[in-house]
């Protein structure tokens, strides 16, 4: 019998006491027939609420050895999640947001889309958004919730081999837009994705999403620089004439 394949889950969080310890839940309880998770890695993200505590805590009640807390000072998520990757073992590569929630069949069903899909190196999931309980009845109509699952193109729904994160790189050091930077060099490489056509990752909003607050769209012009500047690097490298 064919042995499931092992998988890294990171974690990155910066004051999600009130999620975290849920989010974590929610990778522990996946189903094992196609994938197992050998590591979740939570990466605390310069947290000044109790954070770490709430994970400690978590860590000692639960007594699972998969689970460990790092910390990584430098900020934005995409640090943290660079930081997780650089300690992961498994085969696989996952990422989950501390306020975000997996299925529990998401890593299974991803892993048995590659039967069908062997061409797909990088696996989403459909995605769909909750406003999260605790949030009062008067503030639920200020929340825009989009009606109907979507194709969810963002960490909390990515599986990957860790090799193929090794190849394309970090995640760039960008405040926001640090994801669609990578998944665009990603493609640029040759990788090609696959969305499995189920709601396997809950996304939770509660108004302080990060890609929510005020300026977070301000640093998506450095993300996209980015891109732009490892695709020249590629153009000359490949000996294609750049345009000055």
């Amino acid at each position: 019998m064919r042995q499931p394949s092992s998988v890294s889950v990171v974690i990155p969080v910066r004051n999600g006491a009130a999620f975290v310890a849920e989010a974590i839940e929610s990778v522990l309880v996946q189903t094992v027939n196609e994938a197992r998770v050998t590591q979740v890695i939570v990466v605390d993200n310069n947290s000044t609420d109790e954070t770490p505590a709430v994970v400690e805590t978590y860590i000692a009640t639960r007594g699972d050895v998969r689970v460990t807390l790092l910390s990584e000072t430098r900020p934005h998520a995409a640090n943290a999640r660079n930081a997780g990757a650089r300690v992961a073992t498994g085969d696989w590569l996952a990422f989950l947001d501390a306020d975000d929630l997996w299925q529990p069949e998401k890593l299974e069903r991803q892993m048995q889309a590659r039967g069908g899909h062997p061409e797909a190196e990088l696996l989403f999931t459909l995605g769909a958004e909750f406003i999260s309980p605790e949030i009062h009845a008067e503030d639920r109509g200020k929340l825009a919730v989009r009606p109907e699952p979507y194709a969810m193109l963002t960490p909390s729904s990515l599986l990957l081999r860790r090799e193929v994160f090794a190849h394309v790189g970090d995640l760039p050091d960008v405040p926001s837009g640090e994801f669609i930077a990578w998944y665009g060099w990603a493609r640029e490489l040759g990788y090609k994705e696959w969305v499995v056509p189920e709601v396997l990752v809950k996304r939770r909003i509660h108004g302080g999403n990060s890609t929510r607050v005020g300026g977070a769209m301000t640093a998506y012009p450095a993300a996209m620089k980015w891109l732009l500047e490892r695709r020249r690097q590629r153009a000359i490298q490949l000996g294609v004439k750049v345009a000055s």
